[in-house]
């Protein structure tokens, strides 16, 4: 596998391939999140409780994929001059959240279920949940640069409205429901 596929697997995969994949990676994600009290509040929150039902930590993911979703698809509707697929918006985007699963994928390590705050174990995770973020990211923008068709400005500006429109909205809807 050639290194860039790690930050930019949107050449070879797109459409419905990396919406099923993504679906796979975000049920899995969902799963462990629940089993370690992982919450991702947004692409750019994370908190550490185990004080809710499987739903609240499912409408999580799901609220932020389908908000970051929909703000980049009408992105490049809007920007784009090419014709953009709903199908590789969605799954590219879907796609680029897999490295998210790595918080709670080790918080299932008994070392690191519970911790003190200001621990090195604290910061172990939040490091890795740092760079695990920079990786989806960086993913997020090559799959909506690939699949919307943008450049320069159009893209570096639309893409971080739509990350800060998402980050609002799925607050909002989390509130709202919990």
């Amino acid at each position: 596998m050639k290194s860039r596929y790690l930050y930019n697997p949107f050449t070879q995969i797109a459409g419905l391939k990396s919406f099923i994949m993504g679906i796979f990676g975000l049920l899995i994600t969902t799963y462990l999140a629940f089993n370690t009290g992982t919450h991702f509040y947004g692409l750019l929150n994370i908190d550490f409780a185990k004080d809710s039902d499987y739903w609240v930590y499912l409408m999580e993911n799901l609220s932020n994929w389908l908000f970051l979703s929909i703000f980049l698809y009408i992105s490049g509707l809007i920007l784009s001059k090419s014709k953009i697929r709903a199908i590789d918006t969605f799954g590219t985007t879907l796609l680029s959240r897999i490295p998210l699963i790595l918080a709670p994928l080790i918080r299932t390590i008994p070392l690191f279920q519970s911790f003190v705050i200001g621990s090195w174990e604290m910061y172990l995770i939040m490091g890795l949940y740092l760079g695990s973020l920079i990786w989806a990211i960086i993913l997020l923008f090559n799959a909506f640069k690939i699949s919307c068709n943008l450049r320069n400005e159009r893209l570096i500006v639309s893409f971080i409205i739509s990350i800060l429109l998402s980050e609002v909205c799925t607050k909002l809807v989390l509130k709202l429901l919990t």
